[in-house]
């Protein structure tokens, strides 16, 4: 693997350097990883051509905020794949505005307040990635939102908890689906939502957590298929992984 460099030459204004570091416990050595800390008000006055980076036609009517989240996710991708294949490039958008990766990589990218970060594999070691990033919603919110995001094996879960706790699982089980669907709908081109996943282990520990299909994708993927994640975190942020190897 190529020696991870920081691209600080290529970053606009309102970015941080990217790290590289490897931020889950179980390491991945044909995949690699960067983030970046942007301030969305300085990055969006940025113009996306002046840093050589494919603009979709949606974009260029879209609000600044918005522009500002694609830069700062495809920035850490085009770092991720330099790290990786020791050619940095930035992936476009396929006909459905997913990110269309460099041939024989795999990869996902998330953004989140101010982070945005991916992660790339290398094909065919791994056949799927889905990486997200969360800012851990409050207890008061996630007792709100929990009837939308959870199923009731979670919500049973959910129950047991301590108030003080409920905001992360929240947090995390809705990150965990996030990741799922990034790493899955490539393959299977079949959407789905909440309902049709539930965690069903977590170690917070050893930072694993396992996911169950609800509902058959595809004859590879039918209900009952087990998946395994990984959590961490990153400052205020919860980033969830699941990745995919190849079979």
């Amino acid at each position: 693997m190529s020696e991870v460099r920081p691209l600080i030459e290529t970053l606009p204004f309102g970015c941080h350097s990217p790290r590289s570091e490897w931020p889950w416990q179980l390491a991945f050595p044909e995949a690699c990883f960067s983030a970046l800390r942007f301030d969305t008000h300085a990055l969006c006055e940025t113009d996306l051509d002046a840093w050589d980076l494919p603009t979709p036609e949606r974009l260029k009517t879209a609000a600044a905020k918005r522009r500002a989240e694609f830069m700062g996710g495809r920035l850490a991708a085009r770092h991720a794949i330099g790290a990786l294949t020791g050619s940095p490039s930035t992936p476009a958008q396929d006909a459905e505005q997913l990110p269309d990766w460099p041939a024989d990589t795999v990869g996902s990218i998330t953004h989140s307040r101010g982070l945005a970060a991916a992660v790339v594999a290398r094909r065919p070691d791994f056949h799927g990635v889905g990486l997200d990033a969360e800012v851990v919603m409050s207890n008061e919110r996630a007792r709100r939102l929990a009837p939308q995001i959870l199923v009731g094996s979670e919500q049973e879960w959910f129950g047991r908890l301590g108030v003080e706790s409920q905001g992360e699982f929240v947090t995390l089980v809705f990150s965990l689906k996030e990741s799922l669907f990034k790493a899955l709908y490539p393959l299977v081109r079949r959407r789905f939502y909440f309902p049709d996943a539930r965690l069903i282990a977590w170690d917070a520990r050893e930072g694993s957590v396992t996911i169950e299909l609800l509902k058959t994708l595809s004859s590879q993927w039918p209900a009952g298929s087990r998946l395994s994640g990984h959590v961490t975190a990153i400052d205020e942020y919860l980033l969830t992984l699941i990745m995919i190897q190849g079979k």
